[in-house]
């Protein structure tokens, strides 16, 4: 009786296992199934990675993307990138990295000449635009998400605004080149619809493009935190919502890599060139004006802060002087 127990026992035991994991994978299934209809709506794009120039990664678990925002009013991803941002996304810390490069950086563009950074997408698409920024900074970028600022209104509406800081002279500019919906009637912390937001990423007029890269930086960084705050049931209806607003060459396991951060509430951290940390100046050169700094510093720069968190403040400093100015903030 007891050996015959014993069988019984074993047979019940493989096919708890065998319908375990025959539920498993079903599970699975239905869960990548799930995760291909959310992203089916997405814009798809090839780019030749041995037309990129990438210098080989320092960190396999860091991410570094490529993102633009361009101003086309055909609602299509041509012309040149007004926004311009390196996305370096840490596996291993959770950090997302969101460091912008004024649209008005004086490069070298593989091919053609040294001109504005945002050139290089008008002249080769993100190809082009990709292969320039490793060249210039370094880097090891290869794939790219492109939004359309008029998508990004979309966006920003059916998240419900974003909340920013707004100056009076800000708010004037804001209304000035509106180019549709409500005009903005307040100053302060107020919530912005998407027109709104997205005329305030296009201010430049009353100070610099700095400043331009700056509030592009304050509305990207409120939608994070707007993101951060939805219900991790809705975003499905989300990520269907939005994918066809958006261009990338991410893959679908990329995409998934990138996404197993992003739920583990990551900590998002900005940055910028020019910065106070780098000489530069405006130049006029060739009948345009561009911000001239030094781009072997700048790559410098850049790698340290990606791959060995060094913010651009501390650059330089001797790990005692790194450490009071720490204690100083």
């Amino acid at each position: 009786m007891d050996e015959e127990r014993k069988k019984h026992l074993k047979r019940l035991y493989f096919k708890t296992l065998a319908i375990t994991l025959a539920v498993c994978v079903a599970l699975m299934g239905l869960g990548y199934g799930a995760f291909l209809y959310m992203v089916g709506g997405l814009n798809r794009s090839d780019i030749d990675e041995n037309n990129l120039s990438a210098n080989a990664s320092m960190d396999e678990r860091v991410i570094n993307i490529a993102l633009y925002g361009v101003d086309s009013r055909n609602h299509d991803y041509q012309g040149r990138s007004d926004a311009i941002m390196v996305a370096s996304i840490n596996g291993k810390t959770g950090k997302i990295k969101l460091i912008s490069i004024a649209r008005d950086t004086y490069v070298s563009v593989p091919g053609y000449y040294d001109t504005k950074i945002n050139h290089a997408y008008a002249y080769g698409g993100p190809e082009l635009a990709i292969q320039t920024l490793n060249q210039n900074f370094g880097l090891d970028v290869t794939d790219y998400v492109t939004v359309n600022f008029d998508s990004l209104a979309e966006v920003i509406d059916e998240m419900g605004g974003v909340t920013v800081d707004v100056t009076e002279e800000e708010r004037y500019q804001v209304n000035a080149y509106l180019l549709r919906g409500d005009p903005l009637k307040e100053t302060g912390m107020v919530n912005l619809t998407g027109p709104q937001a997205v005329s305030y990423s296009r201010i430049r007029k009353i100070d610099s493009d700095s400043m331009r890269a700056s509030r592009q930086r304050e509305v990207l960084a409120a939608l994070f935190e707007k993101a951060l705050a939805v219900n991790p049931l809705e975003y499905p209806s989300y990520v269907r919502k939005f994918a066809p607003m958006v261009e990338t060459s991410l893959s679908n396991d990329e995409i998934l890599k990138i996404a197993k951060v992003g739920l583990k509430s990551p900590k998002l951290e900005q940055a910028a060139f020019p910065n106070d940390h780098i000489y530069s100046t405006g130049q006029t050169i060739n009948g345009g004006w561009y911000y001239v700094y030094d781009l072997e510093q700048a790559a410098d720069m850049l790698q340290q802060y990606i791959y060995e968190d060094i913010p651009f403040e501390q650059y330089g400093l001797t790990e005692e002087e790194a450490g009071a100015e720490g204690k100083q903030e």
